[in-house]
Formats: C-alpha cells, structure tokens, sequence
C-alpha cells in the first residue's frame, strides 16, 4: 500500500539546551490514511503510525538544522548526505510523543514528537568534515588572545522626547448691516462676526538611549573560549596574560581601561571599546607575542535578564554575540579574517542562573564555531 507523507515545518522551531550536550527539538508529521483508516484515535495499521514517526523525527532534525547560523548551515549542506545517511547517530529514538489525531473524516493521521539532539556530537562531526581548509590547519596550534567580554546592562539612560511646537494665529472680522425704511424713519442694524484660524506645527526629538554595562566573569569567558577552541588545536590566552606582559616590561595596567570602555562608563564611543585603545593593545601583542600569538578575538556577549517562559515552564535568557577575529601582522597589525554578529542567541534553564550560563556557553560554542566555519 502507497502511503503519502507530508512533513509539515513547524513555523516557529522550539529548540532549546537541555544539558550540555543535546538539544530538544519538535517534529510534527500528518500521513494520508485509507478510508476508515483510524481506530481509538490511532491507524489501524501499525507501519502507518511508525512511518509517521520517521516522518516527524525528519522533521525535527530539518527545525534543528534550520537553527543553524548561515555558515554553519553552508558546512551541513555541503556534507547532508552522511548525516543523513548516519541519522540515528544524531537523533536519540528515547522520543516523547506529544500529540495524535487520527481523523477517518479527513483520513489523516498526526503526530508530534519531543526529540533530543546530540549537539556536540553534530559538531564535531562538522569539525571533522570541514577540517581540510587551508586556513583551518594553519590554525592548529595556534595561540589566540581571547578579549571577549561578557556584559549585563546595568542601566539605561531613556531621554523624553523633545518637543518644538510652533502656531499661527490668524484673526479676520465680517461686519454685516440692514437698513430698514418704514417711510417715516430710517434705521441700520449690524452684526460684527470674529473668526480666528489657528495653524500649529512642529518636530520631535528622540535622543539614543544610553547604556552602561557590568562586567561579568573574565577567567568564566576565557574558559569557555578555550574549550570551544580546544577542537580546533587553538589554545586561549587571557587577557590578564597580555596586562602582565605589558607592566613586567614598564607599561601601565591598560585592562580596566578597556573595561570601561566596553561597559559604557568612559570613552567617546558609547560601550564600545576606543580604536586608540584597541590599536595599544594590537601593539602589545606585537611586542610581547613576538609572533607566538598570532590571532586576536575581541568582542562582546551581552546577557538579558532571565524571564520565565509560560510555554515551558522554565527561563530564557537571550545573547547578544558581536565577536571579530584577527590575524596579526607585526608591520601591518590586525587584519580583520572573520566576523559574527550582531547575533541573539536563547537558551533555557530551569532557573535564571542555569538559563544565563547556558545561554553563555551557547553564544560562545556557536559564534566562535561560526567564525571558524568561515574561513
């Protein structure tokens, strides 16, 4: 018997970190049925629920995939075939059934299922494949200072709008006047009527908001870096590593300046780190990696405030990835080889401290994997 299956996408894919190495995805199929094909809300015939199920695991696996960032999107798409052809490898078969509808009216059977995805397992098999660029093995090896800084806002400044309202006024009178004649007398009566038109106009003004950050944990980021970096054959330098390079040779301690930079409380670019700055510390690394730490990361992840998501029952934090890869030259400086973001990337958690971490270790697997992807 000829079964017709039609995988339905589900428009807004639900995936979201439920340990540290797998991913929960929902896949969603309906199957065309024979006629009264349906019995106690399931198919008669049992291969008909089973192909069902296959259909709805693809499904989820098409959500999962389509979560990806652009790049990584491009390294499944040139390798689909062996994930596919290794699917169990990927999807757990410990699926959740979540929902059925078996309809004899429109001979159609539906299921939705919970799926878990073995993320890292996905990655490094990625990793593996796309292994053979050029300058992905000229990166093995290779020592990166890691400057990624975690942040959270700490207030905003939010201006009223400013207002200019100009008027015109314009004032005119109408004077009318009968005259009456009885044949012994003449009078005149008038009437004077005011008219006033007043015309207004103006403009508003809305100034930016401005933010001011606190700074998370430094060492935490670094770690977190070096551990997605690990895969890669890069090894992670702090940035505190840099500052005491730079006072053993006779410089200032520069790192809380650039701290401040980047939380909003000093320089002349909003939170952003100054280019003045950001070229002393290129230098720095030209002087004392005298070669030996080729590769500059600089950016920011800035974490919301965890809210509890009423579909799940847990929280979500959300990130916001802006993170640049360098490659340094000692006569030409940092070269700009690849960028991510501005990037938002969600996890949950059962509470806000599981939530905020796990959306931390998302944004950092994902940018820095998607900066690796692209070259």
């Amino acid at each position: 018997m000829n079964m017709k299956i039609k995988s339905m996408l589900i428009l807004l894919p639900l995936i979201f970190n439920i340990s540290l190495d797998a991913a929960q995805v929902k896949g969603r199929a309906t199957v065309e049925l024979p006629k009264k094909g349906c019995t106690n809300d399931r198919p008669k015939n049992r291969d008909i629920h089973l192909q069902a199920i296959e259909a709805a695991k693809n499904t989820g696996w098409d959500n999962y995939v389509s979560s990806f960032s652009s790049e990584k999107i491009d390294a499944y798409r040139a390798n689909e075939s062996s994930f596919k052809s290794n699917f169990s490898d990927y999807v757990d078969d410990n699926y959740k059934i979540m929902f059925t509808e078996c309809s004899n009216k429109s001979r159609t059977y539906t299921v939705v299922l919970n799926l878990d995805v073995n993320d890292q397992r996905v990655e490094s098999k990625l990793r593996e494949l796309a292994s053979n660029s050029e300058i992905r093995t000229d990166l093995k090896g290779k020592r990166v200072l890691a400057m990624v800084i975690p942040r959270q806002t700490d207030d905003a400044d939010i201006f009223d709008d400013r207002i200019n309202k100009q008027s015109e006024v314009r004032r005119s009178s109408q004077t009318d006047a009968v005259i009456s004649d009885d044949g012994t007398s003449l009078s005149t009566t008038e009437s004077t009527k005011d008219r006033v038109g007043v015309t207004t106009g103006g403009k508003t003004t809305r100034k930016a908001t401005e933010r001011t950050y606190k700074i998370g944990d430094i060492q935490s980021a670094t770690s977190q870096i070096s551990d997605v970096l690990r895969p890669f054959g890069m090894r992670a330098l702090p940035p505190s590593w840099l500052e005491a390079q730079a006072t053993k040779n006779g410089y200032d301690p520069f790192l809380k300046q650039v701290f401040d930079e980047f939380s909003g409380v000093s320089g002349d670019y909003g939170a952003n780190i100054n280019p003045q700055t950001q070229e002393q510390v290129v230098q720095y690394i030209v002087d004392f990696g005298q070669g030996r730490v080729p590769y500059f990361l600089l950016g920011t992840v800035d974490t919301s405030i965890p809210k509890e998501d009423f579909d799940t029952g847990n929280y979500s934090a959300d990130v916001l990835i802006n993170i640049q890869l360098y490659l340094i030259d000692d006569f030409f400086g940092a070269e700009l080889v690849a960028s991510v973001g501005p990037e938002i990337k969600t996890a949950f958690g059962s509470s806000d401290v599981i939530a905020s971490n796990a959306a931390l270790k998302k944004a950092f697997d994902e940018a820095i994997n998607s900066l690796i992807y692209k070259l």
